[in-house]
């Protein structure tokens, strides 16, 4: 009955200052809120409402060492909408403090079922609303939402999280939003140091001496000519994440989408169309040759520009959706091998580079080679295998690198077990998937890059993308200071968004272009430095035997004299 009783207490907390639509339903029931704090982070206290953890030593790559939870008893689908309203206030001596809300399992692997989400939290009792999305089924009496809060030092006192679920079909502007905390990042003033070595040091490593022999029609050269050369595609690698069917589609929006490309990247990569769920031996002929021809026809749109293709990938460690349904270990084995050459065989030499091994540790356990008998060595197959075909660059590819512990050392000693056994890999690929609740400094993403150049002489962000809370200015510093870093980094071959188009992305609220093609300030960062602040225009005149030089940025240029203009690429 007391248990009863304080529940229906704390359901009771005025809430119709918040104004959310209709049609939720309650998945907490009757669940206590659980709260918990290690002894290195600090301490828990029960209160007569609700619960206060107060942290004495923060770690912020360390979390979910103290939290409270909010366990959920009922099933939620994909898509369905989870709306979290969390009492609670700051105490002691800090004037503000903030909690990582996230919708994820209760036990081990703790997978999440959305984005990680930053609430500020107040001095007065305040309710703060916060909307999940779940991206996949949330099971029934295993999963919560969970506030983390041992990032920083600070006493946190929630008396209550009532937990919502509203129809897929809900829209998402109709919910309340929370009251925001400001984040920035180290590094992120105007006159930062570290922006300006940078700066210095691109025009180090970018530029180079360039030269060319410039002739008519007829093949000869052109003696005291003015000419004009004015770069059209970078020879360093700016680009996104792309859907082949895009290159071939007749729509208003696939040919923006196309224009886009054509205008500002110099390198691609196919979202999904070379991944093994796209390559299910159970198709239809008809899907297959569809599949084919978006394919077939993207490699020539691309070809013809002189865009470079990424291949991306050929297994993933942990396993993708479309095995997750087989038990046969030994199906999984052959399946995987058989997928491998199949794909390479289709592809032949129209990618630059693959990642051969996608996510080998993974978000929740590399479980194809952990936790599946017979498999324990299937990426050593699938990497052997690939390099009997083809001699292109392999990289491994994994997320999370920039930030500290695990997932960043695992990657390193992955890496050198594979060198060491042979199979060399010549490049890491950084996935580079940001949050605003943890953004690392540009200094410690060159840490991190010099730390990796040890054992690989190749790097690349392969799947950039940025997600904050109404702070679109944020997400525009930050990825133009990435970029920066990146592009100063002489290790880096390549930076590639997952994609830019809200219309065509996995996280439309990542998207550097609006659904109606509109703009938003991130987009306007890539357009301002990849497309003119690194950007090389001169006029010059030819010397009697009609060459010329000139110092700029390496690529393919478009070169007008005498009235004809023609791409071309100087060495």
């Amino acid at each position: 009955m007391k248990r009863l009783s304080l529940f229906l207490l704390l359901a009771l907390q005025p809430l119709r200052a918040l104004d959310f639509p209709p049609g939720g339903k309650d998945v907490r029931n009757d669940a206590l809120l659980q709260a918990n704090a290690s002894a290195e982070a600090g301490t828990m206290e029960n209160l007569a409402m609700g619960k206060r953890i107060t942290i004495t030593k923060a770690d912020h790559t360390k979390p979910y060492a103290a939290q409270f939870t909010a366990p959920i008893s009922t099933e939620v689908a994909k898509g369905e909408r989870v709306l979290a309203i969390i009492k609670a206030r700051v105490v002691g001596e800090t004037q503000s403090g903030e909690v990582l809300a996230k919708l994820q399992l209760r036990g081990a692997p703790y997978t999440s079922f959305g984005p990680t989400v930053g609430v500020a939290i107040l001095r007065e009792w305040t309710e703060q609303p916060v909307v999940f999305v779940a991206d996949d089924m949330v099971p029934a009496e295993k999963a919560a939402v969970a506030l983390l809060c041992g990032q920083k030092k600070q006493s946190i006192e929630v008396e209550s999280i009532r937990v919502l679920k509203f129809p897929a079909t809900t829209e998402i502007s109709s919910f309340p939003r929370a009251k925001l905390i400001k984040r920035s990042y180290a590094g992120r003033e105007p006159d930062a140091p570290w922006r300006k070595a940078a700066l210095e040091r691109i025009e180090q490593y970018r530029k180079t001496d360039l030269s060319m022999v410039v002739k008519d029609e007829n093949g000869k050269p052109l003696a005291d000519t003015e000419v004009k050369f004015s770069l059209r595609r970078h020879a360093f690698g700016f680009g996104s994440a792309v859907v082949a069917k895009r290159f071939s589609g007749e729509s208003e929006d696939d040919r923006r989408y196309r224009e886009i490309v054509d205008k500002l990247f110099s390198i691609v990569v196919f979202e999904n169309d070379l991944k093994d769920g796209n390559w299910a031996p159970d198709f239809s002929e008809d899907r297959k040759a569809k599949r084919n021809a978006d394919i077939n026809a993207a490699f020539a749109w691309l070809a013809s520009r002189h865009i470079p293709v990424r291949g991306h990938y050929l297994m993933q460690v942990a396993t993708p959706f479309n095995l997750h349904d087989i038990k046969d270990n030994a199906v999984i084995h052959d399946r995987t091998l058989a997928s491998v050459k199949e794909r390479m065989d289709f592809v032949k030499d129209r990618v630059v580079e693959w990642d051969v091994i996608n996510h080998p540790i993974a978000w929740s356990g590399a479980d194809m080679l952990n936790k599946r008998p017979g498999l324990e060595h299937l990426d050593r197959e699938v990497f052997t295998l690939a390099r009997s075909l083809t001699k292109l660059p392999f990289f491994v590819n994994e997320d999370q690198v920039f930030r500290p512990g695990p997932q960043c050392d695992d990657t390193f000693t992955y890496i050198e077990a594979l060198n060491a056994s042979g199979l060399t890999v010549a490049g890491l690929g950084n996935q580079a998937h940001f949050h605003e609740s943890y953004l690392p400094s540009p200094e410690h993403l060159l840490a991190v890059t010099d730390r990796f150049a040890k054992i690989v002489p190749h790097q690349a962000i392969t799947e950039y993308d940025i997600v904050t809370t109404e702070d679109e200015e944020l997400a525009a510093d930050y990825t133009r200071d990435v970029l920066i870093a990146v592009f100063s980094h002489p290790a880096y071959t390549s930076f590639l968004l997952w994609g830019f188009w809200e219309g065509s992305h996995w996280k439309p609220e990542a998207a550097s272009w609006n659904n109606d093609w509109s703009i938003r300030k991130r987009g306007e960062v890539l357009e301002e430095w990849i497309g003119r602040k690194w950007h090389t225009e001169v006029t010059l005149k030819t010397d009697a035997n009609g060459r010329v030089e000139w110092r700029g940025f390496p690529g393919w240029y478009e070169l007008t004299a005498q009235g004809r203009m023609m791409l071309v690429k100087p060495e």
